[in-house]
């Protein structure tokens, strides 16, 4: 088999010439190319079978597979390459800041261990190497898995779409996943604080002179926010109804990270249903008070007292990852075995009105689920102790 260049993914067998019965001769090329299956073959017909008609046969025939294939246009691509350009193509489409960050994370991992493997030549086995590695070697968990599969799907697709390639090796992958029931029950256990647990991670903010911090926690408690649609807060989304008198927050955006720009309100919710207003507890509204005392309506409510080592009066807010540290660090001082982050709060607060009594239905609305497995879990795990203590009760009942 010649082939037809180095870096052109077109392959060319020898050429053939056949005798017709007009006395003309039919010169034909079969070829392969990694964008389809199985072998092609293109021809043209010359009148005398000699080397300078098959050398010009040879130009004609080659030249219309190429345009056949646009070989001219699309040539071989490594994984990152093409990562690049599926990335680049994600940012024209205005996804949604935080949605875009999560792809590029996963993206940018694949293509660090793919580098410049050839795309046309990764198949499924390969693939269904790499996820169970990442599965058992990595110790990535299920629902990490699905979201590399899909990102891998997305690759792929976009391979098709132009040209790259012809099959979809993820269409045949299949993963092994991993028995996680009682990680799953351990994680529902696990997942929000006890009233002395709470208690202790609010000491250790005032312990530590981060007022900034305890306001902020004790607020994810009191409402069920989630970290971002708290840290995106503007003073002015917080207002008392004159009628009512009651006090009420408006969700209606999100704080993320964007490379360089560092935290940006995102002027939209998760999903639709996190847009929302929720009453808030006394509780709550003394810390919007606090934080909101001599402050512009535009002010973020919650802002980081510290901006790097200075002592900051700007209009500096939160970042997830700066809460995790802070995070991480009481849970190493203190050698917790439960490991918190950010969302803890949210799901204790609705533990504590699982715990009050309030019906599903009316939590799931207040905390912005549609739908949620975690809020139905904890839910059910809380319902059911409190199950247990009415069911010993009644031994006693007369």
């Amino acid at each position: 088999m010649q082939n037809g260049g180095k870096n052109q993914m077109v392959k060319y067998y020898t050429p053939q010439v056949e005798p017709l019965k007009n006395g003309k001769f039919k010169y034909s090329i079969r070829y392969t190319d990694p964008s389809f299956v199985g072998v092609h073959k293109s021809s043209t017909t010359i009148t005398k079978n000699t080397a300078h008609a098959r050398n010009l046969a040879e130009i004609k025939v080659k030249n219309a597979i190429k345009e056949k294939l646009s070989i001219k246009s699309i040539k071989p691509i490594t994984m990152d390459k093409l990562i690049d350009k599926l990335k680049n193509n994600l940012d024209k489409q205005g996804l949604a800041i935080k949605t875009r960050n999560s792809y590029f994370s996963t993206l940018d991992i694949i293509s660090k261990d793919f580098k410049d493997k050839l795309v046309a030549s990764v198949n499924t086995t390969e693939l269904n190497v790499y996820l169970n590695d990442l599965l058992y070697e990595r110790k990535l968990s299920n629902g990490t898995i699905k979201i590399y599969l899909l990102q891998l799907k997305k690759i792929f697709e976009y391979a098709i779409q132009f040209g790259y390639i012809k099959k979809d090796p993820t269409l045949e992958i299949k993963i092994n996943y991993k028995n996680e029931r009682a990680k799953k029950q351990s994680r529902v256990e696990n997942w929000y604080l006890t009233d002395d647990e709470l208690n202790t991670v609010l000491t250790y903010c005032l312990h530590k002179k981060r007022e900034d911090y305890y306001h902020l926690f004790k607020w994810l408690y009191l409402t069920g926010m989630r970290v971002g649609e708290a840290t995106a807060l503007l003073i002015n989304n917080v207002f008392q109804d004159p009628k009512t008198k009651l006090w009420y927050a408006t969700i209606s955006g999100t704080l993320v990270h964007v490379k360089g720009k560092g935290e940006v309100r995102q002027e939209f919710t998760k999903t639709a249903s996190s847009y929302r207003t929720i009453a808030l507890p006394d509780e709550a509204v003394e810390i919007y008070k606090e934080c909101s005392k001599d402050r512009n309506k535009s002010d973020y409510l919650f802002r980081n007292k510290f901006y790097g080592s200075q002592l900051s009066n700007l209009n500096n807010p939160f970042s997830v990852s700066t809460i995790s540290h802070f995070l991480r660090v009481f849970v190493d001082k203190n050698k917790w075995k439960k490991q918190i982050t950010s969302h803890i709060f949210r799901h204790t607060h609705v533990s504590k009105l699982a715990e009050e009594g309030y019906p599903l239905s009316l939590i799931t609305d207040r905390v912005g689920h549609s739908s949620s497995e975690i809020t139905r879990k904890i839910y059910l795990h809380i319902t059911k102790k409190e199950h247990l203590e009415f069911d010993k009760s009644m031994q006693d009942f007369k």
